[in-house]
């Protein structure tokens, strides 16, 4: 049984669970673990820690911060002690910002195109969330130009897309700097991308990456993970042991924008929160 899950998202970011509702599910599936990683926002926390109150469920503080290389994305998760504060507040601040605008622009995008979506409407899914692009998708299937969320990505704001819009850039490295420079551990998060058949579809070069990103500070990498096949999780683990860095993992759960992705439904070795914890210490 699997007792750990260090990767989710609640509806303070993209995610379809309230945070309340995200307690009640790691309860339901016997989590002893469960880390609250929101896309650029720590709003879900603190009200999970008091649903949460007076039960054994361990919750931990985290976050996810998207960022930008030259060939497409990649997301650092930190997580910390409790909720973080001071300058990457700041820099979260910056991020939503950014995810707002953004959003707006694909609304505008998709009116050029001639197939309208309401902003207000995007505003309204996201429900006082972290605006993201899986909230501006859900909008384009209510208006009846896509069937799916993932059609909505792969026709119109995928990065191909012709309503995609660019995000504030920032780097992995400034990233990990930030979260480190507070007390946390940054970690790199899903590095490779495969499909229901087993095939690989994006990684985001670890291996290059990596060098720079430890001497910004990075201390894991995230090895167990949705669909990563034993041979995968062998790489990152080798990985993981040749730069000194924790291996991490967890489901990735959103709720039902991924109903595949279920909470708790990547095993994660239950030595890794104490390692974690442990990290935290230091």
């Amino acid at each position: 049984m699997n007792r750990v899950d260090l990767h989710s998202h609640t509806t303070a970011s993209d995610g379809t669970f309230t945070p309340a509702e995200l307690v009640a599910e790691a309860q339901r599936v016997r989590l002893d673990a469960l880390a609250i990683t929101d896309h650029d926002s720590t709003e879900g926390i603190a009200p999970a820690l008091e649903a949460n109150r007076g039960n054994a469920l361990r919750i931990i503080a985290g976050v996810e911060v998207n960022t930008d290389v030259p060939d497409g994305e990649v997301h650092v998760l930190g997580y910390f002690h409790e909720v973080p504060r001071g300058t990457l507040q700041d820099l979260l601040k910056r991020q939503r910002e950014g995810r707002y605008a953004r959003a707006q622009g694909m609304a505008q995008k998709m009116t050029a195109l001639g197939m309208p979506i309401s902003f207000e409407r995007v505003v309204q899914i996201a429900n006082g969330g972290s605006l993201g692009r899986p909230h501006v998708a859900r909008a384009i299937v209510e208006a009846g130009h896509a069937w799916t969320i993932g059609e909505a990505f792969e026709r119109f704001i995928g990065r191909t897309g012709p309503a995609y819009v660019e995000r504030l850039k920032l780097s992995p490295a400034d990233a990990t700097r930030a979260i480190r420079e507070i007390g946390g551990v940054p970690v790199l998060a899903h590095p490779f991308s495969f499909d229901q058949y087993g095939t690989l579809l994006k990684s985001v070069h670890p291996e290059q990456l990596l060098p720079e990103l430890v001497n910004a500070g990075l201390r894991g990498i995230e090895t167990y993970y949705y669909r990563y096949p034993g041979d995968a999780i062998a790489s990152l683990l080798r990985l993981a042991e040749k730069f000194g860095l924790l291996a991490t993992g967890g489901s990735d759960f959103h709720g039902s924008v991924k109903p595949g992705q279920g909470l708790g439904s990547v095993f994660v070795p239950l030595e890794v929160v104490a390692a974690l914890q442990a990290e935290l210490a230091r």
